[in-house]
């Protein structure tokens, strides 16, 4: 069963997280990650605000291409923002600010401590989404527009063994050319910001239903090929965790 293959090899997401969000075509990209932590009760209070964020930053021209956000259903919600190279990280205080003056300084603040208090932490990371080891099957099974349901692994693995697991993983993709699964995944790599020991994973399927339907049918084509890379790769991993959530493009934006 595809779960059995990917509890124990990969994760995301960050953070945030599709596979099925870019073209086929894909390149290596990296993205500066928000990653908010609801607070349980008032969750609502956050819905409300965040949306509100998306408007004012709208309207006020916020100076990036497009936000992509997501939600896991522990109320960690991610928000990624493409960035071209590490020199755009010190623009970002230059981009909010600009768009921060047209909001108004008086709102914004009023709108931060509304927003604020219904977090209870955040984060900030930068990662790469990775062309090289994720899979874009040649005829994806499902079109964008079908995913609602979102799948993210992370995985810490030795850190003296990251060449071999790295190795491993393009084993993995081959594994699933070889096999032209249908379902693509996206693997992100750690840049700075979180454990450089980690590696993430995301996918998409209709719903939790399809999600192991999919795994289960998969796995018939593929299990004992699977089951000899886990082996090699097991005695690398540290511990593992799967999350589950959905897309929210309502939370997110194209700049005009």
């Amino acid at each position: 069963m595809r779960n059995i293959i990917f509890s124990f090899v990969l994760l995301c997401g960050f953070l945030l997280l599709t596979s099925n969000s870019f073209s086929q075509e894909m390149k290596d990209q990296l993205f500066w990650i928000r990653e908010e932590v609801v607070k349980i009760e008032m969750w609502d209070k956050y819905e409300s605000t965040s949306n509100e964020w998306v408007k004012m930053m709208s309207e006020a021209g916020l100076d990036f291409p497009y936000m992509q956000a997501s939600q896991r259903d522990d109320g960690h919600y991610y928000y990624i923002f493409p960035i071209d190279n590490y020199a755009a990280i010190d623009k970002m205080p230059e981009i909010f600010g600009a768009a921060i003056e047209k909001i108004g300084k008086d709102k914004w603040q009023k709108f931060m401590i509304e927003n604020e208090s219904s977090i209870a932490t955040h984060k900030d990371f930068i990662a790469k989404r990775s062309a090289k080891y994720s899979y874009m099957p040649k005829s994806p099974r499902l079109k964008p527009e079908e995913v609602k349901f979102l799948h993210w692994m992370f995985f810490h693995f030795k850190l003296e063994n990251r060449n071999e697991v790295i190795e491993i993983m393009t084993e993995w993709k081959k594994l699933y050319e070889e096999k032209n699964i249908k379902n693509g995944y996206t693997i992100w790599l750690v840049e700075l910001g979180l454990d450089n020991n980690m590696i993430a994973l995301t996918e998409g399927y209709k719903d939790g239903a399809d999600f192991y339907t999919s795994q289960m049918e998969d796995n018939k084509l593929m299990e004992a090929e699977a089951s000899a890379l886990w082996g090699k790769m097991s005695k690398y991993i540290t511990s593992i965790e799967n999350f589950y959530g959905s897309a929210r493009p309502d939370l997110g934006f194209v700049k005009k």
